[in-house]
């Protein structure tokens, strides 16, 4: 017992129950205008065509009723009554051309709200798909951009270096013409030294 209560209660819950009140509430709102409309303006133009004033009274009597002397029924009549089958039948039409109406237009709207949804998704993927262009395009241009400074920074060390070469060969030689005119002092004083 305590699990039907609890899955009446899920039933309740759901969302489609209360759809499904609001529409029972809305057809039988709408089945009262309809039957408004067949006794206001069909009825009139059946009962011009036939003499009958409604539509219910439109029968075929197979058997009519046998009343006694006092007015009192003592058979009952037996009849077709197809007038009620035409209200029903016209009442039905009705229910039914309004409700193809109803349901064409929504679902014009609904296509119509799919494309608009469509149309938001596909401009929000291409914006999104130029907006990963453009962080592409910067961070191959940064890349490009640090490898310029790293190349032109290799470059600076390189000349750096050369110079730093060249002046280490220019003070090698330097030393190498004084050790030299050293020698060549030592050995004049030495030579100078002997003759004395």
């Amino acid at each position: 017992m305590k699990k039907l209560i609890e899955e009446f209660k899920k039933f309740i819950k759901r969302g489609n129950v209360v759809d499904m009140a609001v529409g029972v509430a809305v057809a039988s709102a709408f089945t009262a205008i309809v039957n408004a409309f067949t006794k206001g303006f069909i009825s009139p133009l059946i009962a011009m065509l036939t003499g009958k004033s409604e539509l219910d009274e439109l029968k075929w009597i197979i058997r009519p009723e046998v009343l006694d002397e006092a007015g009192e029924v003592i058979e009952a009549e037996v009849a077709i009554l197809w007038g009620s089958l035409v209200q029903a039948m016209v009442n039905f039409l009705i229910i039914a051309i309004a409700l193809f109406a109803v349901m064409k237009i929504a679902a014009a709207i609904r296509e119509r709200a799919e494309k608009i949804n469509a149309e938001i998704k596909s401009r929000f993927i291409t914006e999104e798909a130029r907006k990963k262009e453009r962080e592409e395009a910067a961070k191959i241009e940064a890349e490009a951009k640090a490898e310029q400074e790293a190349r032109i920074e290799a470059e600076k060390e390189a000349e750096k270096q050369k110079a730093r070469l060249e002046a280490e060969e220019r003070e090698r030689a330097r030393l190498e013409r004084e050790e030299a005119l050293l020698v060549e002092i030592r050995d004049l004083l030495k030579n100078g030294n002997k003759q004395s």
